[in-house]
């Protein structure tokens, strides 16, 4: 893999702001080293925090929550976006409480990735939270309704009914730590 001081740098000759609110869409006057010049468009988010909420006993907790850019309501593991300033882990520990009404004692990072390089710089924290316990305090902040899986059936309705490539990924990575095999 090539370093980052191996990577051709594009110039920037003016960037326009498209639309700012929950995400920033700019679009860049671009030149690339070969001198190719173009506008390209880009989504700029602040990131997000995804959480495996693990009970006692082992289930999974997911959330069903309706969608409005897919139009369908999804089963996910609960997320959020990261606030200004905000550690990715409590934002998975705000998101655990708001959408699952759960609480844990301790987070374990399962790992980051990139959503879609190439046209956004949104980063994905995903956090493992073993014994889960409902948390008297917690106070359900958007319409999601909690659902308890075994993870294994879990996994299995990735590309079914898991769709959101995001829990996707955490659900596997959850499964190859509990499994021992990520080092």
């Amino acid at each position: 893999m090539a370093s980052a001081h191996d990577d051709p740098v594009w110039t920037t000759h003016a960037v326009r702001i498209l639309h700012d609110d929950v995400v920033t869409i700019e679009e860049h006057d671009v030149e690339t080293p070969e001198g190719r010049r173009y506008r390209f468009p880009l989504v700029r988010s602040p990131g997000f925090a995804k959480v495996v909420p693990l009970l006692p006993n082992g289930d999974v907790v997911l959330v069903r929550q309706y969608r409005y850019a897919v139009g369908d309501t999804t089963l996910e593991l609960p997320a959020g976006a990261i606030d200004d300033g905000e550690d990715p882990a409590a934002t998975a520990r705000r998101e655990l409480a708001e959408e699952a009404l759960l609480a844990c004692d301790a987070l374990e990072p399962l790992g980051e990735f990139r959503t879609s390089p190439g046209r956004m710089d949104e980063r994905g924290f995903l956090f493992l939270a073993r014994d889960c316990r409902p948390d008297p305090a917690a106070r359900q902040h958007e319409p999601t309704e909690p659902v308890r899986l075994g993870l294994d059936e879990a996994i299995g309705l990735i590309g079914t009914e898991i769709l959101a490539a995001s829990s996707s990924l955490a659900l596997l990575l959850a499964r190859r730590r509990l499994d021992g095999a990520d080092g």
